[in-house]
């Protein structure tokens, strides 16, 4: 029954998917290809750490094939990391994926990974296929199918992490309409216990099926409020060689899943209110996740804990002040079974202020607080002799924890020559335990760091001097500690600004009761672009530590890299034949320049040369040269029943006079573009460090005979960032923009191409450098998808 119901399921996606637009495809471009490789290796030697490889590669890239209207992109990563670790992983380090594309139907082949939501499918990696399918109209349809796991067995080394082959389905369907969206998640998951050769119980591993179903929902109510929830209940077995039982009254999906006796089901709900109007935003949210729900569709999954917040933002005095308050309250222990449960309340306040041109100033303050009640236990009471530690037992315990922030900028001077620049940051972290609303001597830590940077820039000389003093200040129980010291660092821009240099070098000294401490540290930086898609880059850092209880350190670390972005394609092919050419006129003209031809009637003419600015999408930037340009097309207008001669001449100077915005159109789409592909690569780079990261910290636990709080806290952290980060990755590879996309933009990316022409096409007159520009589109490309994200 459950196959017939995958197969009914899937049939008109498949049918959909072999539906072809031939007349777009003899519209298209035929042939293109283009993206984004990259090779970067990192050396290191020390006098102490010899743990650590001395060579490590990497290799990545994101390679886009357009045949007409078929877009194939392909992204890949390989390095040497994985390979001489000693122990076992069931995941792979290196990775290559495709992700063809036609129209609105994407796929997904190879190592890749996929989101439906937190509760389902989230970003695991999976080694198989998935397509998404966004047809015109309501319906829109993902799905997957692929090895979660790869068998692994036990080989007797701590550090190994054993598994079974852990195959995985989902399908996600909603239908959207403009005031509101429904949509249905299934999410199928199940270990072959045949797959390795023996079940390590002792590592807590044991062959597992699951099955998750989700509803989702958004309405819009009125013009402000929106109102969005999600359902999901869980059915998991934990040891599926236990015996088959009847749970059908359990749950409402035991009538779909193989319930035994290790079967447990679990639900979970999120639900927000929002309420928007003008640049006030308002939203009010709960959710709660019952104990022990789990999905294996997810690495790391938070449970037995209920949510709700309030969030709310606006601006002031003409969107000069920003303010964003966030407000929430937590707790856990909902069955009130474990032996103490936890209550926490958070607060958070981000403002920022535009005091004028030159000075800004931006600020943060949070306030997290725990509170944890120990629950006495009837035997221990009873058979408590010590009547003097009542008044102890009855104490609850409190954690508090501020942080806040400020940083002030100022622009000390704007001249043509140089600019100059001061800029003061502040932190400040306090921790501190309460019992019985007493925090006593030694349960209190207290963290501040100051720093206070100049930076001159001689835009002339292509050089910039930067200085800084960096101070830190803290507590922890009884002791204190402090670090200061200075940093110069200077660059240097050679060969029309394609070679850029940076040498640099700091120094701090750290004091504490126990010790004194002396680092120096030296760096420099060497990057250079070739024909503007070429880019070399070496960097080099040689520290030397002295004192403490570790002995002299000298390590050094060099890292160099080459990045190549490209762009090939071949000519049009017309499939149609060419019309015949209608005779002459005699009052018929000609007028070619660059790739522009128009030919006709002078009278015809005007009106397609006088629309160009808006069809090429400059209209808004033209400004120093906005008159000439009126004045050429009333003069096109005048001359349109005189000299035909006249007209022409008139007309090649209307084209002339946007020669720079012909050049600077071609030039924007070109470095859109890869701002996208390198915000893309940065995603993936930052998805790789968290990942290693943790894995490393996992496998360091795992070997570990007695646990370590530090370790399993940093764990939790890594958790929650890498659960936050593959959300966004995978929602940006959905974005899965191309060169066309760029040129023929809609919506949100129309909006902001027209947004950010002027400043770009500033930057451009001013010469600034393609890596600057770059920047400033990756920023603002960052902020849209961010926002595109949250709604």
């Amino acid at each position: 029954m459950r196959k017939l119901l995958l197969v009914f399921l899937l049939l008109p996606l498949i049918s959909l998917s072999q539906t072809l637009d031939y007349e777009t495809i003899t519209q298209s471009k035929p042939f293109k290809i283009s993206g984004q490789v990259s090779a970067n290796g990192v050396y290191y030697t020390s006098n102490q750490n010899n743990s650590r490889e001395p060579f490590t590669y990497f290799l990545q890239g994101a390679l886009n094939v357009s045949i007409y209207s078929f877009s194939i992109p392909i992204s890949y990563s390989f390095s040497n990391q994985g390979e001489d670790l000693g122990y076992q992983l069931p995941f792979d380090f290196n990775r290559i994926s495709l992700h063809p594309k036609y129209k609105w139907i994407t796929g997904h082949i190879g190592n890749v990974n996929m989101t439906f939501s937190p509760y389902t499918l989230n970003g695991h990696q999976f080694t198989g296929g998935g397509v998404d399918l966004t047809p015109p109209g309501p319906l829109k349809v993902s799905a997957m199918a692929g090895r979660l796991l790869k068998a692994t067995n036990d080989d007797d080394d701590p550090r190994t992490i054993p598994a079974f082959n852990r195959m995985g389905y989902g399908l996600k369907t909603s239908f959207e309409k403009e005031r509101y969206k429904i949509g249905v998640i299934g999410f199928y998951a199940k270990d072959d216990q045949t797959s390795i050769d023996s079940i390590p119980e002792a590592k807590g591993v044991l062959p597992q099926e699951n099955l998750v179903i989700s509803l989702e929902g958004e309405v819009k109510l009125g013009r402000s409020f929106s109102l969005q929830a999600e359902y999901a209940a869980t059915a998991i077995t934990k040891d599926t060689r236990s015996e088959e039982t009847d749970l059908s009254e359990v749950s409402p999906i035991a009538a779909f899943f193989n319930n035994r006796a290790s079967t447990e089901y679990y639900n979970a709900l999120r639900t927000r209110l929002g309420y928007a109007i003008g640049r006030v935003n308002l939203g009010l949210g709960y959710e709660r996740i019952d104990p022990g729900y789990e999905t294996l569709g997810a690495y790391f999954f938070n449970n037995d804990f209920e949510n709700i917040t309030l969030d709310v933002s606006n601006t002031f005095f003409k969107d000069k002040l920003t303010l964003a308050i966030n407000i929430g309250y937590q707790r856990d222990d909902l069955d009130n079974l474990k032996a103490n449960n936890t209550n926490r309340t958070i607060g958070s306040l981000n403002a920022t202020l535009a005091v004028s041109e030159r000075l800004n100033i931006a600020g943060s303050y949070s306030n997290f607080t725990t509170f944890t009640n120990i629950k006495p236990n009837q035997f221990d009471e009873i058979n408590d002799a010590d009547l003097l530690d009542e008044q102890i037992e009855e104490l609850d315990y409190r954690q508090l924890s501020q942080t806040a922030t400020m940083t002030i900028s100022y622009t000390l001077s704007q001249k043509e020559t140089s600019r100059q620049n001061l800029t003061l940051n502040y932190a400040l972290n306090d921790v501190a335990n309460e019992q019985g609303g007493i925090v006593r001597l030694g349960d209190a830590s207290t963290f501040h760091n100051m720093n206070l940077g100049h930076t001159i820039d001689f835009s002339e000389r292509n050089l910039s001097i930067s200085t800084s003093v960096n101070g830190t200040y803290n507590t922890i129980g009884r002791e204190e500690a402090t670090t200061w010291g200075p940093t110069v660092s200077i660059g240097k821009r050679y060969f029309e600004k394609t070679l850029n240099t940076r040498l640099s070098a700091g120094y701090n000294t750290s004091n504490s009761s126990t010790a004194k401490t002396n680092i120096a540290n030296l760096r420099g930086a060497i990057t250079y672009t070739l024909k503007e898609r070429h880019n070399f880059n070496l960097n080099g850092v040689q520290l030397f530590r002295s004192g403490g209880s570790n002995g002299d350190l000298s390590e050094f670390t060099a890292t160099f890299g080459y990045n190549y972005a490209f762009g090939l394609k071949k000519p049009k092919i017309n499939f149609k034949r060419k019309p015949k050419k209608p005779k002459e006129d005699n009052d018929s003209i000609k007028i070619q320049y660059r790739k522009y031809r128009f030919e006709g009637l002078p009278k015809d003419i005007t009106p397609q040369l006088l629309a160009l600015p808006e069809k090429e999408g400059f209209a808004h930037i033209i400004k120093d040269q906005k008159g000439e340009l009126s004045e050429l097309g009333e003069q096109l207008k005048e001359t349109e029943e005189k000299d035909k001669r006249v007209y022409k001449e008139i007309g090649i100077s209307y084209l002339k006079a946007m020669d720079a915005y012909f050049d600077f159109a071609e030039f924007y789409n070109e470095k859109l573009y890869e701002a996208y592909l390198k915000l893309v690569q940065e995603a993936r780079e930052i998805d790789r460090q968290i990942r290693d990261e943790f894995t490393v910290l996992s496998a360091k636990i795992n070997s570990a005979e007695e646990k370590n709080d530090e370790d399993l806290e940093r764990q939790k952290v890594l958790e929650k960032r890498y659960e936050s980060h593959t959300l966004l990755l995978n929602s940006l590879i959905k974005w899965d923009l191309t060169s066309f996309d760029i040129k023929s933009p809609e919506g949100d990316l129309k909006a902001l191409k027209k947004r950010n022409a002027s400043k770009v096409f500033s930057m451009y007159q001013n010469e600034k450098s393609e890596d600057h520009i770059i920047k400033f589109i990756e920023i603002r490309l960052a902020d849209m998808f961010h926002k595109l994200l949250k709604e």
